[in-house]
């Protein structure tokens, strides 16, 4: 035999039941000490962000390991050595001679002075040394231009031989403007002798 209560009887019952728990539950979280709900697991809903994984040094390290292109050694030019150059040998010019045949240095004492008397000697000779200062000091007696020609200096020398032939150390050679030889003295001459001849040009 099956016993039935009815469900308005249960309600009361369940009611009171329903409530004592709730009000046990309080108590029991009224008893806790301060601070222990802290203790209680949490759950956490944030999400953690994804690490992303350092791009550079990747990138750095894919760099280093990529091979360098081989350099090509620079090729320098061959240098052919060239031959010196060589000035050509330029052949002895004529003697200094003026429009008249007479050395130049000659025609410029001439343009000074119209009588100018020229000496030839020879400078290793003892004798011409002194036939030279024989011939300067007749010149300056009668204020006439003086000129002495080593017969060693062939460009000098060279013009009168072509002009007078032989010449001969010690010599004088009175001249007159423009190139007329006015007297040939051959071998020693004294002053006196040399400023007489340079007068008789100058009349």
């Amino acid at each position: 035999m099956t016993l039935r209560l009815p469900t308005r009887a249960l309600a009361p019952v369940i009611a009171l039941a329903i409530l004592g728990g709730i009000v046990a539950t309080f108590m029991v979280y009224r008893t806790l000490p301060s601070g222990a709900e802290s203790t209680l697991p949490v759950k956490s809903l944030a999400k953690k962000a994804p690490v992303r994984k350092s791009v550079t040094k990747a990138k750095a390290e894919t760099k280093a390991a990529a091979p360098k292109p081989a350099v090509k050694p620079k090729t320098k030019p061959l240098v052919v050595p060239t031959a010196p150059v060589r000035k050509p040998v330029e052949p002895p010019k004529g003697d200094p001679v003026d429009a008249n045949g007479l050395p130049l240095v000659l025609a410029r004492t001439l343009a000074k002075h119209p009588v100018t008397v020229v000496a030839l000697y020879d400078p290793a000779a003892a004798i011409d040394a002194m036939a030279l200062a024989e011939a300067r000091a007749g010149a300056a007696e009668v204020k006439a231009g003086f000129l002495a020609l080593s017969i060693r200096s062939e460009p000098h020398v060279r013009p009168l031989a072509q002009l007078l032939g032989v010449l001969e150390s010690p010599s004088v050679l009175v001249y007159e403007r423009p190139n007329t030889l006015f007297v040939r003295l051959n071998g020693f001459s004294d002053r006196e002798t040399i400023a007489q001849a340079a007068a008789n040009a100058q009349q």
